[in-house]
């Protein structure tokens, strides 16, 4: 787990070797700048789950630089206040037959600025490339969320696919369970961690997934 706690920039370069699986787990819990490059080779996996409770700039870039590499993230961010905050995910397919999955939410309340960025880049190379990317967003109040999701495709036989949604708490189940005598405000938190649970299920310990659940719950609160 690598946890970034304090005002500072951290930038870290990792390279998954042939056959290599890797996993990480990145808590943003204080305001900073990070960085993570991560070059994947053969039939190497890298899995990231990442979660952001505070206005930073997080940023990952992965390559895929050899036959049969796969990379996969699902991260979150939570932004409150008057708070920006900012997380880019780029990958990067330099060789045929490999994968890649990126899926990011997002929550901004108040009068928060949140931005989501991510390119797909697929080299002429990379033949028979795989790759999903997401990007859903809540916002509350006055609050904003921009997403930018990118394709680059230079080869032919590529399955590639990208999308983005940002809106509101559905007021349907906000409705349904105050008419079962919970409060608004704490059907909101329950709707909010709910939004992330498919993040937090990415997690094969479960006394992590409780520990990441307790950080979004103080932050909501």
């Amino acid at each position: 787990m690598l946890i970034v706690d304090g005002d500072k920039a951290v930038n870290i370069d990792i390279d998954v070797r042939r056959g290599g699986v890797l996993r990480i787990v990145e808590v943003v819990a204080q305001h900073s700048a990070t960085q993570l490059s991560i070059a994947v080779a053969e039939r190497g996996e890298c899995v990231i789950t990442q979660v952001v409770t505070s206005p930073s700039d997080v940023r990952v870039a992965a390559s895929l630089v050899e036959e049969g590499a796969s990379f996969k993230h699902n991260g979150c961010f939570i932004l409150v206040g008057e708070e920006q905050g900012s997380v880019t995910v780029d990958v990067n397919h330099m060789a045929a037959e490999c994968t890649s999955h990126t899926s990011v939410k997002g929550v901004a309340a108040d009068k928060a600025h949140g931005s989501f960025s991510g390119l797909v880049y697929v080299a002429p190379d990379a033949q028979r490339t795989d790759s999903v990317q997401s990007s859903r967003n809540v916002v509350i109040g006055d609050a904003r969320i921009e997403t930018l999701p990118q394709l680059e495709i230079y080869a032919d036989d590529v399955k590639a696919s990208h999308g983005a949604t940002t809106g509101q708490l559905d007021e349907s189940a906000l409705f349904y369970m105050q008419q079962r005598c919970v409060g608004r405000e704490t059907a909101r938190k329950l709707l909010l961690c709910a939004f992330f649970d498919d993040v937090l299920r990415t997690l094969s310990d479960e006394q992590m997934q409780e520990q990441l659940l307790e950080k979004i719950n103080e932050y909501i609160n």
